[in-house]
């Protein structure tokens, strides 16, 4: 509602002819546009000093994330950054009269190996010009500096017990899809009369069971690179085929390189029953002991803990041929698991429906399953799970 008197006021100053209105006026007018002036400006600046920051905070994770996880060399990351940092801002050239940034890139890297910890900081010269009035009074341009600073570490001094539950079973020796060639001894003649006349090339297929050995290295080499000083991992395996003896249990230890002694001398055999193998592997990395030979080591008394299921098939044994009996124990033990803050991560090589459903229901969830088709999918997929276990670590510090 207007305000009738007021209004009438306010006129009647308008109308005013004598001269201290005149003068106040000349003194006021002028102090109100500067101070409109200054008051845009800082808008402004203020504006764009927090973009300058979230882009350089954006750069300087990227980067970070990026040299942790190999995916760039020490060579090209200031390069990568500053490049990121630049698609961040390239907008602001519009928003912004004048508008102009330099980031400075510093890198720092400590340790080696799996150990490496890298620091990227981004450090940030910014400026725009002023408003007309601002420049009027001798200032052309405002100017600010930030600087964002990020750290990644892979954390291999992750606590953690893993337990690989691997099939061994008959159709572990069919062909994985990869083949090797080998240099052999070439024969001339016929029966009695053949003697050797050089060399030729023979193209044979790898087993299934070979490219588990090789993936159960990468993991487990893996996981031994990050803890070189055997205080912080450990890691046990057992096999099955239609039964789980005690020869195909090797029990957990810091020793990860008996884990790859294991695995390579895995021989595929028999049928797939894959229920004991699972409540094995379960006893063994929920036990009491696993958080007690932690703490003596590297003072954790609540270890990180994985169950790594494998197989190519289904599971042909239980109270009846080819019922379920034996993928509804395995599955019990594998919720027995989980409930126990296991985590579990499943790996189909080639199998099928009925193998790949029951390592879905077993797993931690859709990203901890894996559905191998090929041997290098195989090899993928143990290596991926590597790096879960072990994270990676990468957060702004200031």
């Amino acid at each position: 509602m207007t305000n009738a008197p007021m209004m009438k006021k306010f006129a009647k100053l308008l109308r005013n002819t004598d001269g201290n209105f005149a003068m106040m006026a000349s003194i006021l007018v002028p102090v109100v546009f500067i101070a409109g002036s200054l008051a845009l400006d800082t808008t402004n600046a203020l504006s764009m000093k927090s973009r300058l920051q979230n882009a350089a905070d954006s750069a300087a994770l990227a980067t970070t994330s990026q040299l942790a996880e190999g995916n760039i060399t020490e060579a090209e990351a200031i390069a990568y950054a500053t490049k990121f940092f630049n698609g961040q801002i390239a907008d602001d050239a519009n928003a912004f009269d004048g508008f102009a940034a330099t980031p400075t890139i510093t890198l720092t890297k400590s340790g080696t190996g799996a150990k490496t910890a890298w620091k990227v900081e981004v450090a940030v010269a910014g400026s725009q010009n002023l408003s007309g009035m601002a420049r009027f009074m001798g200032k052309d341009t405002i100017d600010v500096a930030i600087s964002a600073t990020s750290e990644s570490a892979r954390d291999g001094s992750n606590p953690l017990s893993m337990m690989l539950v691997l099939d061994r079973s008959g159709s572990m020796k069919w062909a994985s899809g990869r083949t090797t060639t080998t240099t052999v001894p070439k024969y001339c003649g016929k029966k009695k009369k053949r003697y050797e006349c050089g060399t030729e090339t023979v193209v044979s297929d790898v087993p299934k069971i070979e490219v588990l050995k090789e993936a159960v290295a990468l993991l487990t080499a893996h996981i031994e690179e990050s803890d070189p000083t055997s205080e912080y991992a450990r890691m046990g395996a057992v096999a099955y085929n239609s039964q789980t003896n005690n020869s195909d249990k090797q029990d957990i230890t810091w020793n990860k390189s008996k884990v790859t002694d294991f695995a390579n001398s895995l021989i595929a055999d028999g049928g797939t029953n894959s229920e004991w193998a699972m409540k094995w592997g379960y006893q063994q990395v929920t036990s009491p002991s696993e958080g007690n030979l932690h703490s003596v080591k590297n003072g954790s008394k609540d270890p990180s803990r994985f169950i790594v299921f494998m197989t190519d098939g289904e599971n042909s044994t239980g109270s009846e041929w080819m019922n379920d009996y034996v993928d509804s124990q395995t599955l019990y033990y594998c919720s027995k698991a989980k409930e126990e803050k296991v985590t579990i991560f499943s790996v189909a090589f080639q199998a099928p429906d009925r193998g790949k459903a029951l390592l879905k229901s077993c797993s931690s969830g859709d990203a901890y399953y894996y559905d191998a088709e090929s041997a290098e999918e195989l090899t993928k997929a143990f290596k991926n799970i590597g790096e879960e276990a072990v994270k990676q670590v990468t957060r702004l510090t200031q």
